[in-house]
């Protein structure tokens, strides 16, 4: 008998995109469940792209029967459903009491808290948590980089752009994630050590590797700080870019009851939605991720070296990524325990499994500099 998958949101964006990677990826001794709210669209998604090996289950991530009802019988779970700040556990426990394994695209630290207690390493289970794009891949990809070209890493610069559609989904995540945002906002990590307001915004600059000009937030979130004590880096400056988003920042700043919790934050994530549509009026979306790294190579020769990540779809990266992070759980390639996916995964498998893909665009490794990177870049082009 096939063991079953378990796909919540799997009719949705993210959860589409997991699905039919989960399909192309599993042998025949795998099946798909594939769940979300609205039936018809689950019925329609195993029709079109799934025959064969999956079913449709209706299910509604507030409802505890209906998740004990698509959970039964499930290996894994995986979770791409609505927003993880609001959904929180809900779905992990239902899972879990299945006996499955659980992988969640999002979900953050409250998720990976509550499930921290629970013991999973003594029953031989596992939960990943950020199984996506960002938080996720951006994590995980530096700890690549660092295993691979370096001995000792010490300094890190990230830049990350997005430019893309937000799903509802998406956009009562990001509202939520700026909770938190101001004792982030302009920290950086220097000599082993969280420094808050110590740089400020790079406003109208060209940066490497992204198109004209653009605007650099410097912050630091906890996958940053994390990942600067496991690293044991002296220094690590974080920046979020913005390439135009002028509607979205002006309906931010008219949002600030629903980023504190306080008015309707269905309504303000779909005028959030709306203005990143607008935004990208007459532009090509796109994720960016450069990562430059210094340190001491494996000879003991100072060194830097400059990842960069493409692609063209954020919904089709995070549920692809998410769908390589289950498969590795499924061939027991991730101890027990709850972890976040950038510290739990298999960081050299995950990213030789992504780029076999086709997902990313490009995935370049150069030797020195961002800046000069993408001068030998341009010359090249």
């Amino acid at each position: 008998m096939s063991a079953l998958i378990g796909v919540v949101g799997g009719s949705g964006a993210v959860g589409g995109a997991a699905a039919r990677r989960l399909h192309r990826l599993l042998g025949p001794e795998y099946r798909l469940r594939i769940g979300g709210r609205r039936l018809a669209a689950a019925e329609d998604l195993v029709r079109r792209e799934l025959a064969g090996r999956a079913e449709a289950m209706a299910v509604d991530v507030y409802d505890d029967a209906a998740l004990r009802r698509f959970c039964a019988g499930c290996r894994l779970v995986v979770n791409a459903s609505a927003a993880s700040y609001l959904v929180v556990d809900r779905v992990a426990r239902a899972a879990l009491a299945a006996g499955a394994d659980y992988v969640d695209a999002g979900g953050d630290l409250p998720l990976l808290d509550r499930l921290t207690p629970l013991g999973l390493t003594g029953q031989g289970r596992t939960a990943l948590v950020t199984a996506g794009l960002m938080p996720g891949l951006t994590g995980l990809l530096p700890r690549w980089l660092a295993a691979t070209e370096f001995h000792r890493p010490r300094r890190l610069v990230v830049h990350v752009g997005v430019m893309d559609r937000l799903t509802p989904a998406g956009a009562v995540d990001y509202l939520l994630s700026l909770r938190t945002r101001d004792e982030e906002s302009q920290a950086v990590w220097l000599d082993g050590r969280r420094v808050t307001r110590a740089a400020g915004a790079l406003t109208d600059v060209e940066l490497p590797f992204f198109p004209g000009r653009v605007t650099a937030y410097p912050y630091l979130g906890y996958e940053g700080e994390r990942l600067a004590v496991q690293l044991g880096l002296t220094e690590l400056r974080w920046h979020a870019v913005f390439d135009g988003g002028a509607a979205m920042m002006a309906t931010l700043s008219r949002l600030q009851g629903a980023m504190s919790g306080e008015g309707d934050l269905s309504a303000a994530a779909r005028d959030l939605a709306a203005a990143a549509e607008l935004d990208m009026f007459g532009k090509r979306p796109y994720q960016l991720l450069v990562f430059e790294l210094g340190g001491v190579g494996p000879d003991g020769d100072e060194r830097t070296r400059t990842l960069v990540l493409r692609s063209a779809d954020t919904s089709e990266i995070t549920g692809t990524v998410c769908a390589l992070a289950a498969a590795q759980v499924l061939a027991g390639r991730v101890p027990p325990g709850a972890h976040l996916a950038a510290e739990g995964l298999a960081a050299a498998e995950l990213v030789e499994a992504l780029r076999a893909t086709g997902v990313v665009r490009a995935f370049d490794l150069f030797d020195g500099a961002a800046a000069d990177a993408a001068t030998v870049e341009e010359g090249v082009l």
